[in-house]
């Protein structure tokens, strides 16, 4: 009787549970006290819909899901003011918020390389795949190409070939100044005047108390950091997408070690035939034809 009793109050309370669903569902609509940002995106799109409490602030997403962790176990300096900060520290390297600032700018430094190198890694050799000529177009292989003699056709593409051929002292020789005035300004945070699409000219005076890591004003020709909210949300993307071409760079220097050919080859290879070609028939060790 008293199971029975139970029962029937357990349903009660679900019974009148509901209406209290049908009268919050309004809620949904009130975007704007939520702290969601709807708008026109960083391309023009004006069905945008963007929660910064998401990315940023104490209720932000973490590494793992809440059943799993609680937020009072987080290193109190992670406290979700830098974009792209899940609350991941395993190894206890924020200790300060002068040291996570360091680390920071390590890391978006690596990640904007690593982004570049991905794409070079990938596209010469994708290229020379499909009829391009591009010496080395493979990326270990590249430097001893121009050591034997070859020499880097700029602007290869399938259809075309304009001839510019440089020799390696003269990519290092662009390199090396290039890269190291850059650097230079970069360390003195000062810079010359110039030109830029879209802003026009500007004066040495454009360098003054502008952030290192984004410096928006002459490097940003589109006006991405106009917005402060889309600037906000283009951080969140660009660490994301940097420490995946981290990872992605990892992955190809293990591929060049373990099978001697560039990604490209190493992906095309898959999708003919993925069961065929992966890691574990690659690790294995088994010839096999690839299959359509």
């Amino acid at each position: 009787m008293a199971s029975a009793i139970k029962t029937v109050a357990l349903f009660g309370k679900k019974s009148a549970a509901a209406p209290a669903k049908k009268a919050s569902a309004p809620k949904k609509a009130a975007a704007p006290s939520s702290g969601k940002s709807s708008g026109a995106g960083w391309l023009g799109s004006n069905s945008r819909s963007w929660n910064p409490d998401k990315w940023y602030g104490p209720d932000r997403v973490l590494f793992l899901p809440g059943g799993l962790l609680a937020r009072d176990e987080i290193n109190p300096v992670l406290n979700g003011t830098l974009p792209g900060d899940y609350g991941y520290d395993p190894l206890g390297l924020a200790k300060d918020a002068e040291t996570l600032e360091k680390y920071r700018a390590n890391e978006l430094l690596h990640a904007r390389w690593a982004m570049l190198a991905a794409a070079g890694a990938i596209i010469p050799e994708g290229l020379a795949a499909n009829g391009a000529d591009v010496k080395g177009a493979t990326w270990f292989e590249t430097g001893a190409a121009m050591l034997n003699g070859g020499t880097l056709n700029w602007f290869a593409v399938p259809i075309a070939n304009i001839s510019n051929p440089l020799p390696l002292f003269a990519v290092v020789a662009a390199n090396v100044v290039l890269m190291g005035a850059v650097e230079n300004y970069r360390r003195t945070e000062a810079g010359p005047a110039g030109y830029s699409p879209g802003v026009g000219k500007f004066d040495e005076s454009a360098y003054d108390n502008m952030d290192p890591l984004y410096p928006g004003g002459p490097f940003d020709p589109l006006g991405l950091a106009d917005d402060p909210e889309v600037l906000a949300e283009l951080k969140v993307k660009e660490i994301k997408n940097g420490r995946l071409a981290m990872v992605s760079m990892l992955g190809f220097f293990v591929q060049a070690a373990v099978t001697g050919e560039g990604p490209y080859a190493n992906w095309s290879k898959h999708i003919q035939d993925p069961f065929g070609y992966n890691l574990l028939t690659i690790l294995a060790g088994e010839d096999r034809a690839a299959v359509l």
